[in-house]
């Protein structure tokens, strides 16, 4: 998950980590998922309908209905990450959802790393400079490993080495 001195756009990274969600399968293999519930939820509505029961098949095609969006939705938000880039005086947060990309960038030296704590308990990790703050690793990333995190990057960055 930590990768350090990796090349980024021809320029060394000092730091840099990815969170992403975990994706264990690929579109093929979620388009594959969806039909084969499709086909057990359909032959299960069929069977019942044939009985006398036909009133099953519009909650079936409800179901199906419903399965693909979600799996349409799990599609739409697999290349999901957050990313945070250390090179020379910058830190680059950025974040992609579905569509939207944001960056926001500050300077190494002046930027600090807090942790604050959530109604739930866990840890929030903030990176603040200037009166800007963006929060990093709340989807994708555990408490312990926000807080492995903010140890390290509070050795990288506010600090004049």
């Amino acid at each position: 998950m930590l990768n350090e001195r990796l090349t980024l756009n021809h320029v060394a990274a000092d730091f840099e980590i990815i969170a992403r969600p975990n994706s264990s399968l690929t579109a093929k293999g979620r388009v594959h998922a969806v039909m084969i519930i499709a086909a057990l939820s359909l032959a299960v509505a069929i069977a019942f309908s044939l009985i006398g029961a036909w009133f099953v098949l519009p909650f079936a095609g409800l179901e199906l209905v419903g399965i693909g969006y979600a799996f349409y939705y799990i599609h739409c938000h697999s290349q999901d990450y957050e990313s945070i880039v250390i090179v020379g005086d910058e830190v680059s947060v950025e974040k992609k959802s579905y569509k939207a990309v944001s960056r926001m960038v500050f300077n190494r030296y002046w930027a600090k790393v807090l942790l604050r704590v959530m109604p739930s308990g866990d840890q929030m990790l903030l990176l603040r400079s200037h009166g800007k703050e963006i929060d990093f690793g709340r989807c994708y990333m555990t408490n312990d490993q926000r807080l492995d995190l903010a140890k390290q990057l509070k050795e990288r960055v506010g600090v004049v080495s």
